[in-house]
């Protein structure tokens, strides 16, 4: 497998040298079954921890037997993919933690056909078929119990970190949203086919300071969401400033699509009547699901019928949280409903769904928008 792989590690990094010697770099790995026959026989020292399930020094490494054939395999490639990084040359010397671990992880997620070929770097579509894994689970679980964790905690994980799951699951999510991203991935790829010619952090400072914020916000989106075959394509948000609202205001917001900017400009503490009107299809199969704003009750998406208007605010400031933290407040509408601002900012809208099962939807709502004057309002003339 590590052979197969070359020309992925290549794609990415370039070719590394050759070793000091001059031949041809090579990697040796232990797989084991029994640690306690590798210390005796002088094949793995007594101080060499494994961090997690394995652990690379140089050009070795040593790994632990797993249950699961998949996984099994996934580890061999994560410690091999370290022997190969850890090889270049030049300024590849210094990477942080959360980028050495984190391309182990989504490099080394592999599928193999039933010919033997074997694709890496890949977005597990399902969990059958990644045993062991797990990735994706521990993200989902991490979430429910501590919330999202933002970039700026992700990249400051240390080594001691890395005793957890937790912290490979994050930094596996981190890089896969980088490089899956259509956005972000032009830039993910080229600072890999300079790490030897570039520092990363300074890479990765000037490449990304123009959109910050937004690829902030569409982080928060992707962690709290993360799913087996989550659709990078369809989940990216097109930004747009939202307009203070005269009278009323229509947008239209695709089935197909996540967050929709409805380029409408909300206020905190403010009321709105949403009304959303039109039929749009959420699969074919068995038959056609056709479905309008109130969503169908016959199946679910996180807690709510599935085809649901829903709808959040990207504020405007988010104070001391992460940028558009505000979004993770997702509000359910329906054909009708009332809608109180928290914050000011942009109002977003999408239709409830999977964030892997967009592609088969068809169709799009019409909604309108207008500001409910109360007598407060009135007096004040507003």
């Amino acid at each position: 497998l590590p052979d197969a792989m070359l020309a992925t590690w290549e794609n990415f990094f370039g070719e590394l040298p050759p070793a000091m010697d001059g031949s041809e770099y090579r990697v040796t790995g232990y797989l084991m079954r029994d640690r306690e026959l590798f210390l005796a026989a002088g094949l793995v020292k007594e101080n060499t921890l494994l961090s997690y399930h394995g652990r690379q020094i140089g050009a070795e490494f040593w790994l632990n037997d797993q249950s699961w054939n998949y996984y099994r395999r996934h580890l061999l490639l994560h410690e091999a993919t370290h022997a190969f990084m850890r090889h270049l040359p030049g300024e590849a010397i210094d990477l942080p933690m959360w980028y050495l671990e984190g391309m182990a992880e989504m490099l080394a997620t592999h599928r193999l056909a039933e010919d033997g070929t074997v694709e890496f770097n890949v977005m597990p579509v399902d969990r059958s078929r990644f045993l062991g894994f797990e990735r994706i689970a521990i993200v989902q679980r991490d979430v429910k119990a501590n919330g999202v964790r933002p970039l700026s905690a992700i990249t400051r994980f240390s080594a001691e970190d890395f005793t957890k799951v937790e912290s490979y699951a994050w930094c596996w999510a981190l890089c896969r949203f980088l490089e899956s991203h259509p956005k972000y991935r032009d830039r993910f790829r080229r600072i890999a086919r300079e790490l030897t010619t570039v520092p990363f952090r300074q890479n990765m400072a000037t490449l990304y300071a123009p959109d910050m914020k937004q690829l902030q916000t569409e982080w928060l989106l992707f962690a709290v969401n993360v799913e087996h075959g989550f659709d990078f394509e369809r989940a990216q948000v097109e930004f747009r400033d939202g307009r203070p609202i005269v009278g009323r205001a229509e947008t239209t917001v695709r089935s197909d699509r996540g967050w929709q900017s409805a380029e409408i400009l909300v206020e905190a503490g403010k009321r709105y009547l949403v009304t959303a009107a039109g039929q749009f299809t959420l699969a074919d199969l068995p038959k056609p699901w056709v479905s309008e704003a109130n969503g169908v009750s016959i199946r679910y998406a996180r807690g709510r019928p599935l085809g649901q208007l829903q709808a959040s605010v990207l504020a405007k400031s988010n104070g001391d949280d992460p940028p558009g933290s505000s979004m993770l407040r997702e509000v359910a509408l329906g054909n009708e409903a009332v809608f109180e601002a928290v914050n000011s900012g942009t109002l977003y809208l999408r239709i409830n769904d999977d964030w892997g099962e967009l592609a088969d939807n068809r169709g799009t709502l019409s909604v309108t928008v207008e500001p409910i004057v109360d007598a407060v309002d009135q007096a004040a003339g507003r």
